[in-house]
C-alpha cells in the first residue's frame, strides 16, 4: 500500500511582499513510499528538506503538484492528511509553565483521543511517571521534553512520522534513550526523517532521498547507493604540518580535503595495502591514519561533489 506519494511537488516563498520576488525551494519533486518504509532526506543547507517534511504533513500547501498520504490529497483533504501525519521538530515549543498533565489533557481534547498504553509506555522510557505528571515543563530534562513531544504526536496515532533533526540537541546518553523510543514507534509507522548525523539516518532508514537546490539528486535504497559508488574503502590521514600535507597529496589516489584532514578513496584491498605501505614510509609526517569501509556519509559527499560539477 502507498503511504506517501509526491507528484511534481513545487514550493515557492515570497522574499519581498512589495516586489513579489519569490524563491523556489522545491521544484518538481517526485517519489513514492510504501507503508512501513523509512526514508532519510539528505542534502546541503538549504536544499528544501524541512519544507518537504512540512508539505507532507500538511503544514504547508504546494504551489504546484501535490502530496498524497494514504490517497488523501494535501490540497483537497488537508485535514485528513494532518490527522494521518505527525511532524516533530526542536522548533516546536510548549508553554513551559504548564504541567505535563495539563499539556496532555489539552492535546487529548484537541484530537478527541485518549492516552493509551503505548503512549504511557513511551512516557515511562523517560521516567515520566506518577508525580512527574504534575511537574512543569520547565523542570523536565531534555530527553523528557523530547519524549513528551513524541508522545503527544502519537496520541492521534499517526501513520506517517516526520522527524526534523530531533536528535541534534540531545547529549549522547540522552540520545540513545530517545532513539530507542523512536525505534519502538517506527516499527508501526512510515518514517521520514532529516538529521545531520549519518549514523542516526543509517540506524533508522533503508532508503535515501538526496536533495540539492530543491531538486531530487538521488533516490534509492542505501544498498543501491553503496553498490553504485565507485570506491569500497576510505583512509583518513591527519598530517602534522602544512608541509606534510603537500607530501601526502603527492600520493596518486583520489582524495578530498576537510580542513587539514585528508580522506583517500580506494577501490579494492590491494589499493589499501599499497597506500598503507606508502603512508608508513611517511610516518614522521603523519599524526594518525585510519582505514574504514565506505558508508552512507562517503556516498553523500561524493554525490554532492558530483552535483556541484554539473
Amino acid at each position: 500500500m502507498e503511504a506517501v506519494k509526491v507528484v511534481n511537488l513545487t514550493k515557492r516563498f515570497t522574499l519581498n511582499p512589495l516586489t513579489k520576488k519569490q524563491i523556489t525551494v522545491l521544484e518538481k519533486v517526485n517519489f513514492t513510499l510504501s507503508e512501513g518504509e523509512h526514508l532519510a532526506v539528505m542534502g546541503p543547507s538549504p536544499s528544501g528538506k524541512t519544507t518537504l517534511l512540512k508539505l507532507i504533513s500538511g503544514i504547508y500547501l504546494p504551489d504546484e503538484g501535490d502530496v498524497y498520504v494514504y490517497g488523501f490529497s494535501c490540497r483537497k483533504k488537508n485535514e485528513a492528511v494532518r490527522g494521518l501525519t505527525c511532524y516533530l521538530s526542536p522548533q516546536i515549543q510548549f508553554n513551559k509553565k504548564l504541567t505535563v498533565r495539563e499539556i496532555l489533557r489539552y492535546f487529548t481534547r484537541v484530537t478527541g483521543k485518549k492516552i493509551d498504553e503505548d503512549v504511557e509506555e513511551l512516557l515511562e522510557t523517560a521516567d515520566i511517571v506518577d508525580d512527574v505528571y504534575d511537574k512543569r515543563i520547565e523542570v523536565l530534562s531534555d530527553v523528557q521534553v523530547a519524549v513528551l513531544k513524541l508522545s503527544i504526536g502519537l496520541i492521534k496515532k499517526p501513520k506517517v512520522l516526520l522527524l526534523d533533526e530531533v536528535f541534534g540537541a540531545l547529549e549522547p546518553k540522552i540520545k540513545e534513550v530517545f532513539a530507542k523510543a523512536v525505534e519502538k514507534v517506527a516499527e508501526e509507522s512510515t518514517l521520514i526523517m532529516v538529521d545531520k548525523e549519518m549514523e542516526t539516518l543509517e540506524r533508522f532508514c533503508k532508503k535515501v532521498l538526496l536533495l540539492t537546490k530543491g531538486k531530487v539528486a538521488a533516490l534509492g535504497s542505501v544498498k543501491e547507493l553503496l553498490s553504485n559508488y565507485p570506491y569500497k574503502f576510505d583512509v583518513e590521514v591527519m598530517p602534522k604540518t602544512s608541509k606534510s600535507i603537500k607530501k601526502i597529496l603527492e600520493l596518486e589516489y583520489p582524495y578530498q580535503r576537510f580542513g587539514s584532514l585528508i580522506r583517500f578513496y580506494l577501490r579494492n584491498e590491494n589499493e589499501v595495502l599499497e597506500l598503507t605501505s606508502e603512508l608508513l614510509k611517511l610516518k614522521d609526517e603523519i599524526i594518525t591514519f585510519q582505514i574504514s569501509s565506505i558508508d552512507l556519509e562517503d556516498v553523500y559527499y561524493w554525490l554532492i561533489a558530483k552535483m556541484r560539477k554539473t
